[in-house]
């Protein structure tokens, strides 16, 4: 059994667990029941739909928490279909999504929001299990270099100057309900791809997370982004990603940064250019130093509309890392035996 955690929020994450789920779908029932995937996920989005069902139900943020489910889903197409949909006009529900409604009413219901998103994953039929990794309706703040001071994820985004530090208020939230033993028993921590302070960070500022990490057993990997995010990572290098992680783990933490070794397609890459957004570039022995593993692999989506991380391709080389260390280990016990 391989028991895979990813770590994060939005569409990145979404990418990796889309993939295993792709994977053990069509490799047969053999693979689909050696793998156990999880996903902790950031609950402090305060835009679109999410924002205005935390305003008005004191809800921790659920939309990434959706996209996850989706991403997992194995039931009928039509209902994950459903979760996907958003509203386009109508009195008070013009952009709200369908799934994030439902997740609030399972809510509302349970009185849990792992609850709800239990009974939610049980209505997609989703393999797994996806987990907030808060149960607190936080709000993520920032100081930028300027020194101001800026409260809510989107406004974090949208300030578009570098972030000197980053955190929760409240600060040190609970984790919830089964959040740092999920840590402690995986085989593979997975962290990204994401946004770097809004997707990955505020997972580590909820309480004995970032403890939790530092001593599980498990590989653990850091999926570099593929290019920089205008206002919050604007000229960062891979290196640069993995000094803000290190920054709240510690040094020595991370095992293995997954880098993307293909040229990205020129016409959509002049395209982001236009927003300010390039690619994410890295220098190997740099990262070594920092005591984290560079590997370097053919990561890219062959979409030409959007430049995205391939969900096959980086949920198999995830797969293939988490097994080989398996493998050593189980040689290395085996050895050790026989000397016995």
């Amino acid at each position: 059994m391989v028991k895979l955690v990813g770590i994060g929020g939005g569409t990145g994450l979404s990418v990796l667990l889309r993939g295993i789920k792709d994977i053990a779908e069509s490799e047969g029932p053999k693979l689909k029941t050696g793998i156990e995937v999880s996903a902790i996920v950031t609950v402090s989005d305060n835009g679109g739909s999410t924002g205005h069902l935390r305003d008005h139900f004191g809800i921790p943020a659920v939309g990434d928490l959706r996209k996850c489910l989706i991403a997992l889903s194995e039931g009928d197409q039509l209902t994950a279909e459903l979760f996907r949909h958003r509203f386009s006009g109508g009195n008070g529900l013009n952009g709200h999504s369908l799934g994030n409604l439902i997740v609030t009413a399972l809510f509302q219901m349970s009185g849990s929001l792992v609850e709800a998103i239990q009974l939610a994953k049980t209505v997609l039929g989703s393999m797994g299990q996806v987990l907030p990794v808060t149960e607190a309706p936080v709000t993520l703040c920032a100081e930028l270099r300027s020194g101001e001071i800026i409260r809510g994820e989107c406004q974090i985004s949208n300030a578009g100057q570098r972030i000197r530090r980053i955190w929760l208020e409240p600060e040190s939230p609970p984790p919830a309900r089964g959040v740092l033993q999920t840590i402690s028993s995986a085989d593979a921590l997975i962290f990204g791809p994401g946004s770097l302070y809004t997707s990955i960070v505020p997972n580590l500022l909820v309480n004995k997370v970032v403890e939790a990490v530092r001593h599980a057993p498990g590989l653990k990997i850091f999926v570099c982004n593929l290019m920089t995010q205008p206002g919050e990572t604007d000229g960062f290098t891979a290196s640069a990603h993995l000094n803000v992680l290190q920054s709240h783990l510690g040094a020595g933490v991370l095992d293995v940064c997954l880098l993307n070794s293909r040229r990205i397609y020129q016409p959509l890459e002049h395209s982001y250019s236009e927003s300010n957004a390039e690619p994410v570039k890295w220098n190997e022995e740099e990262i070594a130093r920092m005591g984290v593993v560079p590997i370097l692999s053919d990561l890219l989506s062959e979409d030409r509309t959007k430049i995205r991380h391939d969900s096959t391709k980086l949920a198999r080389l995830v797969l293939s890392l988490t097994r080989g260390i398996q493998r050593a280990r189980d040689i290395l016990s085996w050895r050790e035996t026989l000397a016995a």
